[in-house]
């Protein structure tokens, strides 16, 4: 299991670029405190892509509520049915969810706004093989690896630089069309293990709602985080959620020193120093 989170009010875009991308893997981590909240704050919970899974989005929305509220973060709609009606909703979280191919398990390192939605950027948003942009967390699918070696080899036999052949090669012409002569490209798709694999993943991000009536599509994430588990077969996303989302609990908010790699053995979650709250923030139920 793994956790990338950025703040990304708090980080230049050299930090930014430099502790999701550059920072090691933490393959023995120890998860921050949670720091204790002055004040509550509410959100509204949104959905943003879904994948393939078996729970529902309150399931999802029911795991996040019990380890954000630690954070003095409630959700809006549980509140007022509970008959504590919020005086202002302060955040729009926004989650993507369930199963799908993908290769690095970090979060974005753009400046992810309202309207650029989604696990990858709109810009990225294409067919492979018309746009020389990628991005290099997704991986490739199986054809795509084929596509890739089919190219390169044919690279190898006729030399950078010469005109393919018009049959013989599968895709090779579209492929030097995009990528031409930036050797660049041609390491990132070379480089071994690229082929993407099946996680179960839960991606969690905070927007201000103040930011979200000001400046719609531009307002920028205040924080996200990405939380992973490989998709071993036959195990099934309720299996994981829990434990993926209360290891998360403490990052929630944070920005990590590179990829936090956890093993967590069934029915057992790190969190880390248990950190009293005060009475004003009400505690989660235990969780077993």
């Amino acid at each position: 299991m793994t956790v990338s989170a950025a703040n990304y009010s708090k980080l230049s875009d050299e930090e930014l670029y430099t502790r999701v991308n550059n920072d090691p893997i933490n393959a023995h981590p120890i998860a921050p405190p949670v720091p204790v909240p002055t004040k509550a704050a509410y959100y509204l919970l949104l959905a943003g892509e879904i994948y393939p899974n078996d729970v529902r989005l309150d399931d999802v929305s029911r795991e996040l509520e019990t380890s954000l509220e630690p954070r003095g973060l409630f959700n809006a709609i549980y509140q007022e049915r509970a008959g504590h009606v919020p005086g202002k909703i302060d955040y729009l979280i926004r989650i993507h969810y369930g199963k799908r191919p993908w290769l690095v398990p970090i979060v974005r390192r753009d400046r992810v706004t309202w309207g650029d939605d989604g696990l990858v950027a709109n810009r990225y948003k294409m067919n492979l093989m018309s746009v020389s942009s990628y991005d290099p967390r997704v991986g490739l699918s199986p054809e795509e690896e084929l596509q890739i070696d089919q190219a390169l080899d044919s690279l190898r036999n006729f030399g950078i630089g010469r005109s393919f052949p018009a049959a013989g090669f599968y895709n090779s012409a579209s492929l030097w069309s995009s990528f031409g002569m930036d050797k660049q490209l041609w390491r990132d798709f070379s480089a071994d293990d690229q082929e993407s694999r099946d996680y179960y993943l839960v991606m969690v991000e905070a927007f201000k709602m103040d930011d979200v009536r000001l400046m719609d599509r531009r307002a920028p994430c205040v924080w996200a985080t990405f939380i992973a588990v490989p998709a071993d077969r036959g195990q099934k996303f309720s299996e994981v959620l829990r434990p993926m989302v209360q290891t998360a609990t403490p990052y929630f908010g944070e920005t990590t020193h590179g990829l936090q790699a956890y093993e967590v053995p069934p029915g057992k979650v790190f969190l880390g120093r248990p950190v009293e709250v005060p009475d004003a923030v009400k505690p989660p139920e235990p969780q077993i």
